[in-house]
């Protein structure tokens, strides 16, 4: 009868059965399922090994595409010279603190898309701190346009002390969606032996580069603080001869 009923529920339900269990119970019930190599089908192995090998090749080097720009100053020769030029070669600038906004403390190269919305680039980078970059240009600059190589930069030691000092606020410096680049900033200039301020001023610097990449933007750029440095070169000339 135990067989007779035990194959009625096989033919029906071929894991529900009549059996016994290792303490000797019995009654109906589900067999227990059994692992067994032969349940796996033939693909699986063969995705056990190919997964493996196909995953290294995702995880392989690939090119870095960032690209890293830097300033550069002007060119020395044929340098428009300054006004007063003759009256400044003994001048000792001192140079900073520059200070530039925070959203231009970054690596990568900003563009300005609208009055209030900045874009940033995925892989164009400046090579070095903007405000690193920055300053030791605007330095270069100055020495080309005073004729002289008597300039220091803050924080200067005592026995360095120059008798001017130059600070600077960078309120932009960018290109925006027009394709332009934009230098917006305030400067001051010091006496620094009386510690009180001889000149003030405020620039704003448009240039169009000459082609839409970055590389030209960048060009456009140097070329904008540039201007700045003429600025602030005639300035220092002017107030200098008045003190001779």
């Amino acid at each position: 009868m135990r067989r007779l009923t035990n194959s009625l529920f096989r033919h029906r339900h071929p894991d529900f059965v009549y059996h016994e269990d290792h303490e000797g119970h019995e009654g109906f019930g589900y067999l227990p399922i059994r692992a067994s190599c032969s349940s796996c089908p033939l693909w699986c192995t063969f995705l056990l090994v190919i997964l493996p090998l196909t995953g290294c090749g995702s995880f392989s080097a690939r090119p870095d595409p960032s690209r890293f720009f830097t300033l550069t100053a002007i060119a020395q020769p044929g340098v428009t010279p300054t006004k007063d030029s003759s009256n400044s070669a003994e001048v000792s600038l001192g140079i900073g603190p520059v200070r530039l906004p925070g959203y231009l403390d970054r690596q990568e190269i900003v563009t300005r898309v609208s009055q209030n919305r900045i874009d940033v680039s995925e892989y164009d980078r400046w090579a070095e701190p903007l405000e690193t970059n920055f300053t030791r240009v605007l330095g270069q600059d100055l020495s080309v346009l005073l004729h002289t190589d008597r300039l220091v930069f803050y924080p200067w030691e005592l026995n360095r002390r120059p008798n001017y000092q130059v600070t600077i606020e960078v309120l932009r410096f960018e290109s925006n969606s027009r394709g332009e680049v934009q230098l917006s900033a305030r400067w001051e200039i010091l006496d620094t032996n009386k510690r009180m301020p001889l000149q003030t001023g405020e620039s704003g610097i448009t240039r169009q580069p000459t082609a839409q990449s970055t590389d030209a933007s960048v060009a456009a750029l140097s070329e904008a603080l540039g201007d700045l440095s003429r600025e602030i070169a005639n300035a220092v000339s002017a107030v200098d001869g008045q003190k001779r």
